[in-house]
């Protein structure tokens, strides 16, 4: 029998718009950043992909998340953080294979990492997180 691994980078992307919305967090999130950004930017913007990972057992994966917040400016990074912070504790949370229809067999805490700042040459804050997973396939 095939094991195919989720689609967790859909999955914690759909996830993170419905929090935000439920929070009142005026964010765009998605899994590509736009070639064509403009800044300033209209709202923040978060984006999610996954990195990966590689097959525990027979219907187990192990998976990593990037996430990068964009938002507010290099001199006015308190946006980038405040957003980077509530997107950590959304991630990084052990409720998650709780949460109705998750992937998420439990979170790795060792693969949980940042926020922090990234250089950026645009005039926009980049903070960047990852976060570790396991994940239960379908068949």
């Amino acid at each position: 029998m095939r094991v195919t691994p989720p689609d967790l980078e859909l999955w914690m992307t759909g996830y993170v718009r419905r929090e935000a919305a439920a929070a009142r967090i005026p964010v765009e999130v998605g899994n590509k950043e736009p070639t064509d950004l403009e800044l300033p930017l209209r709202r923040p913007l978060i984006v999610i992909r996954d990195d990966s990972g590689t097959r525990l057992d027979w219907t187990t994966f192990d998976r990593s998340l990037g996430a990068s917040v964009l938002a507010g400016t290099r001199t006015n990074d308190k946006p980038a953080n405040d957003i980077a912070r509530w997107l950590a504790g959304l991630m990084f949370d052990d409720a998650l294979p709780l949460v109705h229809g998750s992937p998420i067999a439990s979170v790795e805490w060792g693969g949980c990492n940042g926020p922090y700042a990234v250089p950026e040459n645009l005039d926009v804050a980049r903070r960047y997180l990852t976060a570790q997973y396991v994940v239960a396939g379908s068949w």
